[in-house]
């Protein structure tokens, strides 16, 4: 891990090609939200392309620009979505179709981190 972070939004881990991230209970996440985390990041990562895990365990809203927002960091290359709820399932199938990255659902972080793991060796990106 190359840094962690107890956000008033969010609890964040940076790592060397992802990011594992935790919205806190009740935030409404606005894009200006993701424009900081996104500078935070790469802080750490010098923009190196990297994956995002949202482990959403909290119940939290979004403004739907947020995704707009997503689509144009352009060293971000994925993101993982982890929640084991069906409908929270069904609600990032409907997430899908407003993302320009490539967007994977698991039920535990376990499964996600080793995913975002092998996207790198198999990509052979550095």
């Amino acid at each position: 891990m190359l840094h962690q972070y107890d956000l008033e939004i969010c609890k964040i881990s940076i790592y060397e090609n992802y990011v594992i991230n935790q919205i806190k209970e009740g935030i409404h996440l606005e894009v200006l939200h993701v424009e900081s985390l996104s500078i935070l990041i790469n802080k750490h990562i010098k923009n190196r392309p990297f994956i995002y895990i949202s482990n959403r365990i909290n119940s939290y809203s979004f403004d739907p620009l947020v995704h707009d927002s997503i689509n144009k960091i352009e060293n971000l290359i994925a993101l993982v979505i982890i929640t084991n709820d069906k409908t929270k399932q069904g609600i990032v199938q409907f997430e899908k179709q407003f993302s320009n990255k490539t967007l994977m659902i698991y039920e535990h972080l376990d499964e996600a981190i080793s995913w975002a793991k092998d996207f790198f060796d198999k990509k052979n990106i550095q």
